[in-house]
């Protein structure tokens, strides 16, 4: 049996790390989680230690007028029954309740009085989690940052046929 010739790389091991490093995916993915964490500590010293990383999906997708289990997990980008178990954790919280809606047919979950205080320590989180998180972009530059960020969601969308929250689904 012939040896062959070691094929010549054509990275080097510098710019393989320079690519890792400066990977927008794995940036991106960097900052998300970052300032998810940051959010989650705000929300725990703010007196709700119990919500969890996993609660956030609610966070995210609870209306005060009310929202179906499937519109939150489509909106959340996960599955109508882990949906329905973190409501009805945050139920047992008292965070939401269910409303019964269009004649009995139909059921709706609403933020309740707890939840709408939740809500708006949820937006103090993200407030603060963007200014520590992006405290060396001057705010117009936060706002360019957005509009990129928006463009990008919404050129991926448009390339797949699928909205940003759908793409997280696992299938």
């Amino acid at each position: 049996m012939s040896k062959t010739q070691p094929q010549k790389n054509i990275l080097d091991d510098a710019i393989l790390e320079d690519m890792r490093r400066r990977n927008l995916g794995r940036l991106l993915d960097e900052v998300h989680v970052g300032f998810d964490r940051h959010a989650l500590s705000y929300l725990h010293a703010a007196g709700y230690p119990d919500i969890t990383a996993a609660h956030t999906h609610v966070l995210r997708t609870m209306r005060i007028e009310g929202d179906s289990i499937t519109r939150m997990a489509e909106n959340a980008g996960i599955s109508k029954q882990a949906m329905s178990k973190l409501v009805a954790a945050f139920e047992k919280m008292g965070f939401v309740e269910w409303r019964t809606v269009e004649g009995g047919l139909a059921r709706l979950v609403h933020a309740t009085e707890e939840g709408r205080r939740l809500l708006s320590v949820g937006i103090e989180a993200l407030q603060e989690a963007e200014a520590a998180y992006f405290s060396e972009l001057s705010e117009a530059e936060r706002e360019v940052l957005r509009d990129l960020l928006l463009r990008a969601a919404t050129s991926a969308d448009a390339a797949t046929g699928r909205s940003s929250a759908w793409r997280r689904r696992r299938a």
